[in-house]
């Protein structure tokens, strides 16, 4: 997964904007969906120490709220680009031309390919 690929399709205008609610649609569920995980132990720390309680609800699950998905479409975002159009966006990341066989071979075959 190339994350600096995925941020700089998330940001780019030539990206359709339904790839990219795709993206942080999937991203938000599964958020949603570990928030309900952490319910049980949330309330048990709660019910514990309330002040440290209350106060880690609000700091850490509006952080994990607004910046899980975006991290989780990042990773997601080269995989649901169009195919036709992903030759449109590649970009230099880390000094080298990124194409779409880097997106999609393994991270052990693409560093043997480097040499």
């Amino acid at each position: 997964m190339n994350i600096r690929l995925g941020y700089r399709l998330l940001r780019d205008h030539r990206v359709p904007i339904r790839a990219k609610l795709m993206a942080l649609g999937i991203g938000a569920a599964c958020i949603g969906a570990l928030e309900l995980l952490q319910l049980p132990l949330e309330a048990v720390l709660a019910g514990i120490l309330p002040l440290i309680g209350i106060t880690d609800d609000i700091a850490f699950d509006g952080a994990e709220a607004v910046v899980g998905p975006v991290i989780i479409a990042t990773m997601l975002l080269p995989y649901l680009v169009p195919p036709p159009s992903f030759g449109k966006f590649a970009r230099k990341v880390n000094g080298r031309a990124v194409s779409r066989q880097d997106v999609f071979r393994p991270r052990h075959v693409a560093a043997l390919s480097l040499f």
